[in-house]
């Protein structure tokens, strides 16, 4: 048993080398066919620029609807390394032996699940946000007005808690995929369930879920355009604010496209580029 659990455990660490290994990074070759979609993809996005460059028109859209930018990257990042954290330790709980605790991780998953996402930020922003406050005021004896919370804030916290809940079921998914020799080899060298979980399970399982994660970030960063209905100014309100003063609604909504489109793909290149690093070879 002793000689298995080494080759065990040696197959595991070579693994996790090689899957580090810098020389894993991703190239788009523009001979290989499978890269017909990225250049159809730049062609578009090119495109859509020189209109932007040669219309005045389209121009002005893009000056006004630009300052909306960083508050969509600051939201899609923020709430996205949120839900990470928080869908880990939920994806954890449903797999715990305790029944109380997998209970109450289930129903949160469900119940977020079940709910649309523009009803969940409704909720969030404008009724438990409020109450959460009242709630901090009545037992800290303090006097936090719910203003003083902006709206980009609480829409950040309805994107973190909402996809909390799917990235908990990616996760789950990803730690009973790993092979069960990896954890018995982990136990055979006296490591804790803990240290299993930390050094073994969880950074396989993180491999293993890394497109499912990274469409989860795709998506999280469109529906950062959600938060424009609670008068967060990113850029589908700057956007939507710009069309209406100046009833302009193609140029508007065409930039905006820009946006969204060059944000996906360049979302896509990093993941598919991290995804080839971490990879590991032959597989």
């Amino acid at each position: 048993m002793g000689e298995g659990s080494e080759k065990a455990t040696g197959s595991m660490m070579s693994n996790t080398e090689s899957a580090i290994k810098p020389n894993n990074i991703i190239k788009i070759d523009l001979k290989d066919g499978s890269s017909a979609w990225f250049m159809v993809m730049v062609a578009i996005i090119g495109w859509m620029v020189v209109q932007i460059i040669i219309n005045e028109d389209y121009r002005e859209a893009f000056n006004e609807i630009r300052p909306g930018l960083g508050l969509t990257l600051y939201v899609t990042a923020g709430s996205f390394v949120a839900s990470m954290i928080l869908g880990l330790l939920i994806g954890v709980a449903r797999l715990s032996r305790n029944r109380v605790i997998e209970t109450v991780a289930r129903v949160y998953i469900e119940f977020v699940r079940g709910m649309p996402m523009l009803v969940w930020l409704f909720l969030i922003a404008l009724v438990l946000t409020v109450d959460v406050i009242d709630l901090i005021n009545f037992v800290l004896r303090t006097e936090i007005k719910a203003r003083s919370v902006s709206f980009a804030w609480r829409g950040s916290i309805a994107l973190s808690l909402f996809y909390a809940a799917f990235l908990a079921e990616v996760f789950r998914a990803g730690i009973q995929s790993v092979d069960g020799g990896q954890k018995e080899a982990g136990r055979a060298l006296s490591l804790t369930e803990n240290q299993v979980l930390r050094r073994i399970t969880l950074p396989q399982a993180l491999r293993n879920t890394l497109p499912a994660i990274g469409n989860d970030l795709i998506a999280l960063m469109k529906d950062t355009s959600l938060i424009s209905v609670i008068a967060a100014a990113e850029l589908t309100y700057k956007a939507r604010i710009y069309s209406g003063s100046s009833f302009r609604f193609r140029e508007a909504f065409f930039v905006l496209a820009v946006f969204y489109v060059t944000l996906t793909l360049v979302l896509s290149l990093l993941l598919q580029w991290w995804e080839r690093r971490i990879a590991v070879p032959g597989r």
